[in-house]
């Protein structure tokens, strides 16, 4: 387990680090197309207002979601809603925004585990967090080339505070929060770049200019990630997006009341294991099977981590690169079962 644990971090810290590097004829290409096209959110797919010639950098921030912290607040508004399993059965969340001076105050801020980063980098994220696990997830932070600040080891009172509100209800572990509104001069004081990399193309996803609708009906979906934490997602036809319930109840935010809800839903399939003689999740992200909810309706999909184009990269049922909707998402990985609507249950 340890000699194909250190392989698969050696193999990701190669690719994260090439991740972004590009020749000076691949550069101007990429400029070139976009000065041709509209510039669309990155992350969501949708026509981005301003008039800029590349799209802003996103931010990545870790969340915690253990039910003694809940509500958060801040992360109604992320593009993003990444959940993967941590020690103990729980799970935790990455919300990632997709313009770094749209991020609002988001609590409750915790460490970092070694995957997370991972898909910070394939977004080209810069990647906030309070702690980090010694064993894994520091050497990944500092191996991969993300860009992040640990509010643990910085200190730094611009980025990261104790909302002194929740003290008087909360553990003090469930209070910190990141200064979304000092994001513009957090990025000037430590030099990160504020428009995204040409590298990365136009779109985290292959979004589809026309609906996209499958042949089964799905209007309930759930993933559960152990016998105590799943995530369900309901619907509305009105809204044309799925609401979020965490563990039986609306997962809410705090500060806007609003429950979370996406256009799509991605529950994806991995092996998860204890790294050596620890309870430190280990994720398999080599790819696997997995779900994909849009529309009201399910398609059954694949995906994989490609080290080369740094990107997680999605497959239709039949193989093909996968059309996705463009809206904001949320991706599952490490899902134990996916119940769907109708009955209907798919279990492996």
């Amino acid at each position: 387990m340890k000699k194909t644990t250190a392989v698969l971090l050696s193999l990701l810290f190669a690719f994260l680090c090439s991740c972004g590097k590009e020749s000076e004829v691949g550069t101007t290409v990429a400029e070139s197309i976009r000065e041709q096209a509209p510039v669309t959110d990155f992350l969501t797919g949708k026509r981005l207002q301003q008039d800029e010639a590349l799209p802003p950098r996103p931010v990545a921030v870790m969340v915690n979601n253990l039910e003694a912290s809940l509500p958060q607040y801040g992360i109604s508004d992320a593009d993003i809603i990444m959940e993967m399993p941590v020690e103990g059965g729980i799970t935790r969340l990455m919300a990632i925004y997709s313009d770094y001076r749209k991020v609002p105050s988001v609590c409750s801020v915790r460490s970092c585990r070694y995957y997370f980063p991972i898909f910070a980098k394939l977004f080209d994220a810069v990647y906030f967090c309070f702690g980090s696990n010694e064993l894994l997830g520091t050497p990944m932070l500092e191996k991969s080339g993300v860009d992040y600040i640990d509010g643990n080891k910085t200190g730094d009172s611009l980025v990261f505070e104790r909302d002194s509100r929740r003290l008087e209800f909360y553990a003090p572990e469930h209070t910190v929060y990141l200064k979304g509104e000092n994001m513009t001069e957090i990025f000037e004081k430590y030099g990160f770049r504020k428009e995204l990399s040409t590298s990365y193309g136009k779109s985290a996803f292959d979004f589809s200019d026309e609906k996209q609708k499958f042949l089964f009906e799905c209007t309930g979906i759930t993933g559960s990630f152990s016998s105590y934490y799943s995530s369900d997602f309901f619907f509305n036809e009105e809204t044309g997006t799925y609401f979020k319930n965490h563990n039986g109840e609306k997962h809410l935010d705090a500060k806007s009341l609003s429950q979370l809800d996406f256009t799509n839903v991605f529950l994806l399939k991995a092996e998860v294991s204890l790294y050596e003689n620890t309870n430190l999740v280990e994720i398999n992200l080599r790819g696997g099977k997995g779900y994909y909810a849009t529309m009201g309706s399910v398609e059954e999909i694949s995906w994989r981590v490609k080290g080369e184009a740094s990107s997680l990269e999605l497959f239709d049922s039949s193989g093909n690169p996968l059309k996705v909707n463009k809206g904001k998402s949320y991706i599952g990985i490490g899902v134990e079962n996916v119940i769907m609507s109708r009955d209907t249950s798919v279990q492996e």
